[in-house]
């Protein structure tokens, strides 16, 4: 029986590791390999888990904690699409929060799954305003220093670094920002890529499907600081579903609400790590997402038609506690929903903030 390839796509909140595995999964389907996916999250109701349904792809979850933590539950996912879509290749996208995973994914996986799996290079996308920040070290950050202990500790243990939003940047930023990365975290892969357009994906795939997974040493890594970075967001996960009193736009539905959450959050001086909302109405759907309260939407697709009745997730990872996000959002969208004349038959939220990160093993 041969072995299932299995690449794991990693990065913080809003690099864009959804986007990435959309566009890396349909590179790998024009060449004829079959796909099966695998997301991850602290909660449920994911946007991800949904988009990529919604493209026709096999995905499985691992929901209420990271891949390393339910270490087991991430197995049996794994073995579940290979078994059930015999694919070619399963993608697996850790929690943006998440770190340490050659310590506690791939030496485990190594250790008890080298017959059924060739784990390919540990892949991380960067956005490059997150590092952007990095560089400038900027002071008065709404974010405290362990976001960016985190971030760096991500890219530490990359395999490859992966420079996303290739087009949001001039020629002269790209070249300052990898050259950065080159030197920051020397010996490690850096590739340029657009997830968006498909700009630099052939090359990657190249590069991680051409060689299998050698992980070397372990991160040196203070769990404490880790955990703090984690406590610092808390995490809302909204599902709701939406009647108006006739056809309304819901792509306008959608960045009244992002910006309405957005100004809320600025007044406060708390910032936002991704907020990402979809809507859909039968064949029909819209994605949106910011990864800060400076930031313009990007819509990663809009509704074509208006419509009377639609469902909204709602996922946000904002740094405050959920004691303040869970009614912000909730008084935000009652807001909204009032402006347009839109009735909320049913709404489900959760909202918390992550426990401390107690991966099954960690392999030196």
């Amino acid at each position: 029986m041969s072995r299932t390839n299995l690449v794991i796509v990693g990065g913080f909140l809003g690099a864009g590791k959804t986007t990435s595995i959309l566009s890396i999964a349909k590179h790998l389907l024009g060449s004829g390999k079959k796909i099966g996916i695998v997301t991850n999250d602290q909660g449920s109701d994911l946007v991800d888990t949904n988009f990529l349904a919604k493209e026709g792809l096999p995905v499985l979850e691992v929901t209420g904690g990271c891949f390393c933590c339910n270490f087991d539950e991430f197995t049996a996912k794994v073995n579940e699409l290979a078994e059930s879509e015999m694919p070619d290749v399963i993608l697996a996208e850790p929690v943006g929060s998440c770190t340490d995973l050659i310590a506690t994914l791939y030496k485990p996986l190594m250790h008890n799954y080298v017959n059924q799996f060739v784990l390919r290079p540990l892949s991380i996308v960067a956005d490059p305003k997150r590092v952007k920040r990095l560089m400038m070290e900027k002071e008065g950050s709404p974010f405290p220093n362990e976001i960016n202990y985190l971030f760096r500790k991500q890219m530490e243990e990359a395999d490859i670094i992966i420079l996303n939003k290739a087009d949001t940047l001039k020629s002269e930023e790209i070249q300052a920002i990898t050259a950065f990365l080159k030197e920051e975290f020397k010996g490690t892969d850096v590739l340029v890529v657009s997830a968006k357009n498909g700009t630099g994906i052939d090359e990657w795939v190249q590069v991680v499907m051409g060689r299998e997974a050698m992980p070397g040493s372990s991160l040196d890594i203070d769990y404490d600081a880790y955990a703090l970075a984690e406590e610092y967001l808390g995490w809302l996960n909204s599902a709701a579903l939406l009647k108006a009193e006739k056809p309304i736009n819901v792509n306008s539905f959608v960045e009244k609400l992002m910006n309405e959450i957005s100004i809320k959050l600025k007044e406060m001086n708390r910032e936002i790590a991704h907020l990402k909302i979809y809507g859909i109405a039968q064949d029909d759907w819209v994605k949106a997402s910011i990864t800060s309260i400076y930031d313009e939407i990007d819509f990663n697709r809009t509704m074509e038609k208006d419509t009377e009745q639609f469902n909204l997730i709602i996922n946000a990872r904002v740094n405050t506690d959920p004691e303040t996000l869970r009614p912000l959002v909730e008084t935000v969208l009652a807001g909204v929903c009032n402006e347009t004349n839109t009735e909320t038959v049913h709404l489900k939220t959760e909202c918390f903030k992550p426990g401390r990160p107690m991966p099954k093993y960690r392999m030196g």
